[in-house]
């Protein structure tokens, strides 16, 4: 027999009725022995979801036999025959709400179950109830922390958790210095998935000579908070070393979605990044993973040798995420100094120039382009790499004459900071990118 701690909660109806019958069901459970139960109190509802009752709580021991998916099912029934629906929605309303929160000194980590429970520190409602009990909760387990995993081996382990326990995993692949942009990629990963691994890894192979390797910005303390609050389950932040091992020399390959613009100014580039993204998909075995609009090539290599290998993720882009005057949010953003910061929002204005244009009747190529560096001429602050106009998905370039439709891609570079900084944007010509 094991020792179970088991939290109830009821906001609808005869609350005190509902747990009553929840705790008979269990005492009337073979296998299942009510040792205690902890006094009910009163409580608002906490988390996200719509207005709704205050809840009567408490916490029960138990003695049992089962496993914790055998338990998990009777609290299941019990839930559904108080009235509560089998495919209830989350955070809204409920005749009984039954959440093991700690299960012996076993850890369980499942789509359908986690133990010990992720937030069971953020709840007075459980926290209360334990300590009546007698519980010494300074010698529990914490509850829902980011967990940073460092080298491979650990990699391998918590991923065989989660996928051994049936769950979706989602990847956010990042070089750190996280922001809002990153957050939401993560939080997006959290809606879809069962599990969110974020990774933190500034790869060498993406950078070339003269490049910013050594000055891109790293916060590791930092990030960890974001990927915490954003909802990310794991960070994976390797050293190099643990990356890419002794004698490491096997590279991906890429064609023609890295041919130009990118590809173009930065030689080896997308090489980089096809190999590092093939390296994690292969150690995280995602099966969703989840990449910015900012970096559009980067998003349509990953597609292609995402097929090309054969590995079975589905590579999903996100919207950019802007600041309040509409500049992209990037990581060497920092790096702007005061007059260049507001100079580099012609990126943005350049594009939607154009955009406004082609909604106004403007279908030529060349117009279109012209017209966008037109806006980026009249900023003397910034250097202008690139102005292209490519076809949507694979970002293939576009024939001269009209188009209906594409994505404009401009990338441009500012030297009044600290170090000189390069900076990307891009929007489609149709609709609004879900900025």
């Amino acid at each position: 027999m094991e020792l179970v701690y088991v939290a109830l909660g009821s906001n609808v109806g005869d609350r005190q009725a509902h747990l009553k019958r929840a705790l008979d069901g269990l005492r009337a459970t073979p296998g299942v022995e009510v040792l205690r139960a902890s006094s009910w109190i009163e409580t608002e509802f906490v988390g996200d979801g719509p207005a709704q009752g205050r809840f009567l709580n408490g916490v029960a021991e138990l003695a049992t036999s089962l496993s914790p998916a055998a338990l998990h099912g009777v609290l299941q029934a019990l839930e559904v025959a108080a009235g509560r629906p089998a495919d209830h929605l989350q955070n809204h309303p409920r005749e009984l709400d039954l959440d093991v929160i700690f299960f012996g000194e076993r850890r369980v980590d499942t789509r359908d179950l986690v133990v010990p429970h992720p937030r069971w520190r953020e709840r007075a409602f459980v926290t209360a109830p334990l300590e009546e009990l007698g519980l010494d909760l300074s010698s529990r387990p914490p509850g829902r922390e980011v967990e940073l995993l460092e080298a491979g081996h650990q990699l391998s382990a918590r991923v065989t958790d989660w996928t051994q326990g049936g769950c979706v995993v989602g990847l956010v692949p990042t070089m750190g210095s996280l922001h809002a942009g990153h957050a939401s990629l993560i939080e997006r990963a959290r809606r879809e998935c069962d599990r969110v691994l974020a990774t933190v890894f500034v790869n060498p192979l993406q950078f070339g000579e003269g490049e910013d390797l050594a000055a891109y910005p790293r916060d590791l303390d930092g990030d960890l908070r974001i990927c915490g609050r954003a909802g990310a389950d794991a960070v994976f932040a390797p050293a190099a070393t643990s990356m890419y091992g002794e004698g490491f020399c096997s590279a991906v390959g890429v064609g023609r979605e890295a041919v130009g613009m990118e590809g173009e100014q930065r030689e080896g580039h997308f090489g980089g990044v096809a190999t590092v993204v093939a390296r994690l998909f292969a150690m995280a075995r995602p099966q969703r993973a989840y990449f910015g609009e900012k970096d559009a090539q980067q998003i349509a290599v990953v597609r292609r040798m995402t097929r090309d290998l054969g590995f079975p993720v589905a590579v999903v882009a996100c919207p950019i995420v802007r600041e309040p005057d509409g500049l992209a949010m990037s990581s060497r953003n920092v790096y702007l100094g005061p007059e260049d910061r507001r100079a580099a929002t012609v990126l943005v204005r350049a594009l939607r120039s154009a955009r406004e244009q082609f909604g106004r009747g403007l279908r030529d190529r060349d117009q279109l382009i012209a017209h966008a560096r037109a806006v980026l001429a009249s900023e003397p602050r910034c250097h202008v790499d690139y102005v292209e106009l490519r076809r949507e998905g694979d970002l293939s370039p576009t024939a001269p004459g009209d188009v209906d439709g594409g994505r404009l891609l401009v990338a441009g570079r500012f030297f009044d900071g600290a170090v000189p900084v390069r900076l990307l944007d891009n929007l489609t010509l149709t609709g609004e990118d879900g900025e």
